[in-house]
């Protein structure tokens, strides 16, 4: 759960953020707006109760800046020109990876499914981003206890690798199955209309958040 003292932002802005970043990450906006459009996620990423990982986003936009301005172009031609692609398209779509590692952490799925449900998405593709987003975790869980057996029975080296794969191979097919059929016993497939006891509701934080990236996207868009 969310600290008291934390930001927290509706489903439908995060969304609209993604949106947002993705346009910005095509437009390629001058170095002032992008500069400034990630200071506001990261401060957005900040006030929400995610400091640490606001700080990290900062130093891995800074290094991309320093890759680009100082070491690459000091280095061999042949590594320039490689590094220099996977650099440019890294420093483009951070914005969308910020957004994305905020809706993570800080939305939980019930509220995002309403804020489909709420947009009229279709019923298919909301079932389908339920399921993804629970599969995850449950992968995750699942590959540590893996690895939790696989020090209680000193297993080393290229076994390893066999004892985490096969196991997770079955448990991946296993927590597929439960996770569907878990959606299918709650309704999530009857075509009736869908009732939930969460309510969305745009407050003012959400609105600053929606018209700075309105601004920041039509500023990109008129200078480029």
């Amino acid at each position: 759960m969310n600290k008291p003292s934390c930001l927290h932002i509706d489903p439908r802005t995060g969304l609209l953020l993604l949106v947002m970043s993705n346009i910005l990450a095509f437009i390629q906006p001058s170095f002032p707006l992008e500069l400034g459009w990630i200071i506001f996620l990261c401060l957005l990423t900040a006030l929400c109760g995610c400091g640490k990982a606001a700080v990290k986003w900062l130093l891995v936009f800074g290094l991309i800046l320093c890759l680009q301005f100082y070491i690459l172009p000091a280095s061999p031609k042949l590594i320039a020109t490689g590094c220099s692609i996977f650099a440019n398209y890294t420093r483009r779509m951070l914005s969308c990876a910020i957004v994305g590692m905020l809706m993570v952490k800080r939305t939980p799925l019930r509220e995002l499914i309403v804020g489909l449900r709420t947009w009229h998405f279709p019923q298919k593709l909301i079932v389908a981003v339920s399921v993804t987003l629970r599969y995850f975790p449950a992968i995750r869980e699942e590959t540590g206890y893996i690895r939790d057996a696989m020090k209680l029975r000193n297993i080393h080296g290229l076994q390893k690798v066999e004892a985490l794969v096969v196991p997770l191979m079955i448990s991946a097919t296993s927590t597929a199955e439960e996770l569907s059929a878990a959606a299918v016993t709650r309704g999530i497939e009857n075509p009736a209309p869908k009732t939930s006891v969460v309510e969305l509701r745009l407050n003012a934080a959400d609105w600053t958040c929606i018209v700075t990236g309105v601004l920041f996207t039509a500023a990109s868009y008129l200078t480029s």
